[in-house]
This record gives C-alpha cells, sequence and structure tokens, in this order.
C-alpha cells in the first residue's frame, strides 16, 4: 500500500514537469511511474526537485503572500468578501482559515517530497556534462525541507519534524508525530540548512538558475528564523543567547550576500520592477503583472484592473514627511488640506492616493476609479510592484519582474533589531538602518536614542520599507503587538472639493472594517481541522494549538 501511494505521488509530480518524457505522457492510466523510473533519469530528478519550489511564497501564494496578509493585518483591507473577512472579524477557526490554513498543507506536502528525493538520491546518475549538478540537486532538497519547517514553525511553533518517509495517517501503518519543543525545532532547521550550504554555490553564475537554493538563501533563512525564535513571542523570558545567536546569524547573513553582490539597488522603487535586481537574494518571477497577474488584482478599476486589496488610513500615515518628523510631531509640516504632500519618498512608491498622477491623468474616486458600491474599498491603492506603462486592457507596456522572498534590505534591518535587543543603541546599529534611508532619501535617525526609542525606529523602518511583502504579519505576531494593531478599526478616505477654492480639499476618513484579535489563540495557527480528524484515534501524541 504504501509503494503504491508514493508512485502515485510520483505519477502526478513528473506529469506536471517539462522535463516529462513523451512516453511517460502515451502511458495508460493505470501504468504508474515508479521511483526507478524517476530517479534513474537525472533531468526526471530535477524534474521532481522543480516541483518542490512551486509552494514557495510570492505575491499570490498562500500565508507566504504579500497581498493575502497584508490584508490580514495593519497594512490593507480586501475588498472581496473572503477568509480575510473572516480572519479580521474573529470569526475564524480551524476549520476555516484558508488560505492560512494551506501552509500546513503545501509545506508537509513537500517536506515529503524532499524526503522522497532524498531517500532515492543515490539512484540518480551522475550528469558526465555537469559533475556538480547531482550534488546541487541534494543541496536544494536539504534547503527546501529546512525552509517548509520553517514556514511551519513560524505559523504553528512546536511542530512534528519529519526526515524520513511516512505513510499516510490513513494506511494501516499509521503515522505518529507529535510537536517537538521549539529548541529542537530550530535545531532541525539549521542542520538541514547547514547540510545543504555544504553542498550549494554562493551565488549562480548561470543566470538560468536563478532563484534556485544557494550558500547566501541558506543564511538568509537562518537569519529570518533566530531573529523570530529571539522575539517575544517565541522567547517570553527574553533570553539574550538567542538575541547573541540572531545577532550572528544576521551579521553572517548580510556580510555573505554584500560579499556575492547582494547590494542595495540604488532606487528603492527597482527593487520591485526589475527582474532578478541586485538585492534579490530569492525571489520568483511574478511576470510582467498582465492576465490575472499583480497589476491587474492590484490596480484601480480605471485603469482595468480589480482593486483587491487597499491600504488602510493607518499605514498611510505611518510614513513620515520627508524631514524625518511623523505627521503628529509639531514642526512636520503636515497639511491636513494636502495630506500627501512632503511625504517619505518610499510613499510615493508604495500607496496609489486620491489625487496621484497614474498613467497620465489623476485618480479620482468620484469618476473613474469608483469602487463598487458593494465591493468597497479604501479609495487607497498598491504602487509596489506596479508597472506603470503596462495597459491592462491590451497588455501592452509590461516589463518582468520578481517577487523577493528574501532581500539584502530585510538582513540590514534583521541585524539592527537583533544587535539592539543584544547590546543596545550602538553605531552598527545605527550604520544598518541609515544605510536603507539614505537609499529611500530620508535623513539619517536622530541621534541619542535610547534602546527602546530604537526598538521603535526600528519596526517603523520595516513597516514603511517591506509593506506589502508578506513580511508585517509575522513581525506583530512575533512583537506580540498584534492584540493593539490587530484590534481596532481600520479607515479609508474620502474628500471633498472646495466649489470656490479648487485648490482647497477636504479630506474625511471613514470606518472601512472592524477588526478583532483575541491574544489568547490568534497569535499561533491551529492546526486545520481535518488533519485533526486524521489522528483521532490513531496519534494521540499529536495535539491541537494550544487554545483552539
Amino acid at each position: 500500500m504504501k509503494k503504491h501511494l508514493y508512485s502515485i505521488y510520483i505519477l502526478l509530480t513528473v506529469l506536471t514537469i517539462v522535463s516529462c518524457k513523451k512516453s511517460f505522457l502515451d502511458r495508460v492510466p493505470s501504468d504508474y511511474i515508479n521511483e526507478k523510473e524517476v530517479f534513474g533519469n537525472i533531468n526526471n530528478a530535477e524534474g521532481f526537485i522543480n516541483n518542490i519550489y512551486s509552494a514557495i511564497p510570492s505575491w499570490n501564494y498562500a500565508s507566504g503572500n504579500s497581498y493575502i496578509t497584508g490584508a490580514m493585518t495593519d497594512e490593507a483591507r480586501q475588498r472581496w468578501a473572503n477568509g480575510a473577512v473572516l480572519f479580521n472579524t474573529g470569526a475564524w477557526n480551524p476549520s476555516n482559515f484558508s488560505p492560512l490554513g494551506d501552509d500546513w498543507t503545501n509545506a508537509n506536502i513537500k517536506i515529503r517530497a524532499c524526503n522522497i528525493f532524498l531517500a532515492n538520491f543515490d539512484n540518480i546518475p551522475e550528469d558526465p556534462d555537469d559533475p556538480s549538478r547531482k550534488t546541487r540537486m541534494k543541496g536544494e532538497a536539504l534547503m527546501l525541507r529546512g525552509f517548509y519547517h520553517f514556514v511551519l514553525f513560524r505559523g504553528w511553533g512546536k511542530i512534528p519534524l519529519n526526515d524520513k518517509l511516512l505513510s499516510p495517517a490513513t494506511d494501516g501503518d499509521a503515522v505518529f508525530l507529535k510537536r517537538s519543543p521549539l529548541n529542537e525545532v530550530i535545531e532541525f532547521i539549521a542542520n538541514d540548512l547547514d547540510a545543504a550550504m555544504s553542498l550549494l554555490p554562493a551565488k549562480h553564475e548561470n543566470t538560468g538558475l536563478w532563484g534556485r537554493a544557494t550558500k547566501t538563501i541558506c543564511r538568509a533563512i537562518k537569519s529570518r528564523m533566530y531573529l523570530y525564535y529571539a522575539s517575544p513571542l517565541f522567547n517570553p523570558a527574553n533570553d539574550q543567547s538567542r538575541w547573541q545567536k540572531a545577532t550572528d546569524m544576521a551579521k553572517d547573513a548580510l556580510d555573505a550576500a554584500k560579499s556575492n553582490g547582494y547590494l542595495l539597488e540604488p532606487k528603492f522603487a527597482d527593487a520591485f520592477l526589475k527582474y532578478a535586481n541586485t538585492e534579490c537574494i530569492w525571489g520568483r518571477n511574478i511576470g510582467t503583472g498582465s492576465g490575472s497577474g499583480i497589476d491587474q488584482v492590484m490596480q484601480p478599476l480605471g485603469y482595468s484592473g480589480w482593486s483587491n486589496s487597499g491600504p488602510i488610513q493607518d499605514l498611510v500615515n505611518d510614513f513620515e514627511m520627508k524631514n524625518g518628523l511623523p505627521i503628529t510631531e509639531p514642526g512636520s509640516n503636515w497639511d491636513p488640506k494636502h495630506p500627501y504632500k512632503g511625504r517619505d519618498p518610499r510613499f510615493y512608491a508604495t500607496v496609489l492616493y486620491p489625487g496621484a498622477r497614474w498613467k497620465n491623468r489623476t485618480l479620482n474616486i468620484y469618476t473613474n476609479d469608483k469602487d463598487n458600491a458593494n465591493e468597497p474599498g479604501t479609495n487607497y491603492w498598491w504602487r509596489k510592484y506596479m508597472t506603470e506603462g503596462l495597459n491592462l486592457a491590451n497588455g501592452s507596456g509590461g516589463v518582468n519582474k520578481s517577487f523577493a522572498i528574501f532581500r539584502t534590505a530585510e538582513l540590514l534591518l534583521n541585524y539592527a533589531e537583533a544587535k539592539n535587543e543584544l547590546d543596545g543603541v550602538g553605531q552598527e546599529v545605527y550604520a544598518a538602518v541609515n544605510e536603507i534611508r539614505k537609499r529611500a532619501g530620508m535623513p539619517d535617525l536622530a541621534t541619542g536614542l535610547s534602546k527602546e526609542g530604537m526598538r521603535a525606529a526600528i519596526r517603523h523602518e520595516r513597516r514603511i520599507e517591506m509593506a506589502f511583502e508578506g513580511i508585517r504579519f509575522w513581525d506583530v505576531r512575533r512583537w506580540k503587538i498584534a492584540e493593539v494593531v490587530d484590534n481596532r478599526p481600520v479607515f479609508g478616505v474620502n474628500y471633498t472639493l472646495s466649489s470656490t477654492n479648487p485648490t482647497d480639499t477636504t479630506f474625511t476618513y471613514f470606518e472601512a472594517q472592524k477588526r478583532v484579535f483575541n491574544p489568547d489563540k490568534h497569535y499561533l495557527l491551529p492546526v486545520p481541522q481535518a488533519e485533526i480528524d486524521k489522528l483521532r484515534g490513531k496519534n494521540p501524541d499529536f495535539q491541537q494549538t494550544e487554545g483552539w
């Protein structure tokens, strides 16, 4: 039974990859492909690895995606009624929290695929034209297994660890897994990443391998993982040894990235509009944005977009003025009649707002860009990742671009945060944050900040620099501030033009959605109920997440 199920899995996988041989497709449905046929050919084996990459995060993938998680935290609001609405109103439960629950399923499926590959690795022949190919593929499998375990850790904390082939729970030989302690989870992932690093190059010189596993990506994963592990959600006792490890791993990852040419793009917007740009350590090709791509989903209705997810007023308000002061601070020169004037340059690269110029006209919420009455938005739209030259009506003018899973700016902020929590404010902390602010065209941070003041500044910088990148959702949880920022109403904007003075505009702010966050259970995700049901009566050691 077990062998038969493995063969079915391999058949479905191989039929989806470009390296399939025509003879496989010519077979009758009952003629399954076995491990020997798949792993006896290095091209087929690499096709199997290719498929394991399919669940890594992108702008539109499950909880790793930037637009769903952005709409589930204090970045945006989604117009369409779906899982985000259940989540934000606190109505979600183990049976209905898709797409977040998809991470559990997808990660475990891919971990199982990694184990199938590793179990069959010795059967794969060498490539006489590329002696390093087989070894590189093993490194990819190890890195991906570590990464998918990290995906589970960030959402569920204590998780089962899986480094060998296991039969499905429906089989006679049931799966008996239990949640491992956090320290064992972290050690397991680190061991996989370290093993992968011994087999992988620091960077692929062959552009055809862009997006595949490297040593530098492994280091970036470790940096994020150890930062999360040191943070309040997973480190309530504030164990300083964890901050030391997070500091060391962030510095190691940052140094490796820079030494291999992963430098900040001179222009902030180019980190999202240029394919395989210089600061993208690991990314996915997201095409030109047309079709059902990111531009189609996010651009205003008046430009043939769907206006799916709009920034909320809280995010807009958090962009500083160009002089580095918050809009609420005396001397900032913020004008409520012209609220979008003179802001942090990243604002104009991140948010489209009423009155902005876009594609040779002015955005107008009362004419071209008015949302459907039964699906109101916030009257703000994404600008990050949007290609101004793309004509969605005919698909012309698009340029290829990529979604960054890890980029150098994050490593700078990871290092600044960990170093500040470990040693307090120092020159290294200032230098890391100011490097990002300088690229953005913003003044350096004020000198003389306390540890607490620097903590607030770093958290602000992460919010602004990495908006809509799928980072904020996890940040507010690991910092344990979601019970504040995700537990209050969110707002959109309207405006009224003066009939006597065209430059005199009155802006008003309406409640777009009430949000609920229960700190007793919402910091960690429940295991999907369907998975719990599979194991009921077979695995008493496996328990639902605490609070659920």
